[in-house]
């Protein structure tokens, strides 16, 4: 009767074990990865263009929506390879702080590449398709169905509204910052503050369609000033660039 016991007391606790192992492994499902991580990459794509579906999509193929051995103990969500100070595996990828700062050098890997810093020029926050070819073409991954991976699972998840639904906050978020911004400068006027040692703290984040004339002309300065002040050698920028003002 003992050893019965015994017996059923180490089913119970394998059986335990077993179940704690599998939630761990299992972190998230495809619908509580989008869920926790739909912000920060409709955030992204109102700073940069990169559509927030490409994002989402790039990111739950690449970490099996954050399951992966490498995106649970190096929070890399990409695939991007490079050092990490990981004492838990042993891995050619980067390893990262936290998710964000791997959400965040996804975007930078882009631009930072030849191959894929066009498509910050070309492609339109709308255009998931023309953005995941862009990618595939520049050798992001060796896989030949990469592409038409990441675009099934934008198709099955239905990713693209998040696309179309930040689009729409975005221009409003941006009307409440312009008018913030206007308010703060008129209260520094009438503080007979210079509007160049306030404009001296400001920073304005360049958006899709702006050009360096039409942030002079917004921020009453002119374009050598800009370029002065930001070490420019062109009038070229760049979606996500930040320019002091």
């Amino acid at each position: 009767m003992q050893k019965t016991g015994i017996g059923k007391y180490v089913i119970v606790l394998l059986l335990f074990l077993s179940t704690v192992g599998s939630t761990y492994a299992q972190k998230f499902s495809p619908s509580s990865y989008i869920a926790e991580h739909k912000e920060i990459a409709q955030q992204l794509m109102v700073e940069t263009g990169v559509p927030a579906s490409v994002i989402l999509a790039v990111a739950i193929h690449e970490s099996a929506y954050g399951n992966s051995r490498i995106a649970q103990h190096l929070n890399n969500h990409f695939g991007i390879k490079g050092k990490n100070n990981s004492r838990a595996i042993r891995s050619a990828y980067k390893g990262y702080s936290s998710v964000k700062e791997s959400y965040l050098d996804f975007i930078s890997f882009l631009k930072r590449r030849k191959s894929t810093t066009n498509l910050f020029e070309t492609s339109d926050q709308a255009d998931y398709q023309r953005w995941v070819g862009g990618i595939a073409r520049s050798g992001y991954s060796t896989t030949k169905t990469w592409s038409s991976k990441v675009l099934a699972t934008i198709n099955r998840y239905n990713l693209d509204e998040f696309d179309h639904q930040q689009a729409s906050k975005g221009t409003l978020a941006k009307a409440a910052v312009q008018e913030k911004q206007e308010d703060l400068l008129l209260s520094a006027m009438e503080k007979d503050d210079s509007s160049i040692s306030f404009r001296s703290s400001q920073s304005h984040v360049v958006v899709k369609g702006e050009t360096l004339s039409s942030v002079a002309k917004r921020y009453d300065t002119s374009i050598e000033s800009l370029k002065r002040r930001n070490n420019l050698q062109s009038s070229k920028l760049s979606i996500g660039q930040r320019l002091l003002l």
